[in-house]
């Protein structure tokens, strides 16, 4: 018997959620819109480890995996910010908004392309990173200021199709954790978390890719000087 149907439905109901929090996006239901994007994170963290475990790992999982990604990760999180607060801002905030689902598909074309070649680390920010910060943003009821949502929302997208690594916690890897960049970073989200708590899921986001962007720095200055 082909087991292989169990995986891939675990891989399909990330996508499924995706598209139920676009739709609730549209009707105005942010934070169940945020919810479904939770809930797509962890059909996405399972559908792995279920294929591992069936040993059903397949190509064909490893393209619903990416549309999957995509779809939850990159368009529902444009639609999401977009629709919570972004129209505000007009015509404005449809590109930023858009580029994150344009840039996750390029990620994840890239991460599946150079799957053989990176070992130990991502190259980029992972996308479901960036549904997690929108999401839990969302959920927080917090509102910055409009402009500085939109610069926000670029980095986001930008850091995903960037060179920046970010550690995946998956075995050896030739990158060094540096004690600066993790006490720094926990230093930021305790102090985010103290003036405003309800935001802690997002301050953690934002921790976890501020520590990839410092730790990459102080690898390649480590990397020059030897």
């Amino acid at each position: 018997m082909n087991k292989s149907w169990v995986a891939n439905t675990v891989t399909a109901a990330n996508a499924f959620f995706g598209g139920l929090s676009i739709m609730m996006s549209i009707s105005g239901n942010f934070k169940t819109a945020a919810v479904f994007i939770l809930i797509a994170m962890v059909a996405d963290a399972l559908d792995g480890r279920v294929a591992r475990a069936l040993h059903t790992a397949g190509p064909m999982g490893v393209e619903l995996d990416s549309l999957s990604d995509d779809i939850s990760f990159g368009i529902a999180a444009g639609a999401l910010i977009y629709a919570y607060q972004l129209h505000e801002v007009g015509p404005l905030g449809f590109i930023p908004c858009a580029l994150l689902g344009t840039f996750c598909a390029f990620r994840l074309a890239r991460f599946n392309v150079k799957v053989t070649s990176v070992h130990g680390y991502f190259e980029g920010l992972p996308c479901p990173i960036t549904g997690i910060i929108v999401a839990s943003y969302v959920l927080s009821g917090a509102k910055i200021w409009n402009w500085l949502t939109v610069i926000c929302v670029l980095i986001l997208a930008f850091l995903m199709v960037s060179e920046i690594h970010y550690p995946d916690n998956k075995g050896a890897s030739a990158d060094q954790l540096h004690l600066p960049a993790i006490i720094i970073c926990l230093a930021f989200f305790i102090i985010c978390t103290f003036f405003y708590w309800p935001i802690w899921a997002a301050a953690l986001s934002a921790a976890f890719i501020l520590f990839g962007m410092m730790n990459t720095f102080l690898n390649r200055k480590q990397l020059k000087k030897n």
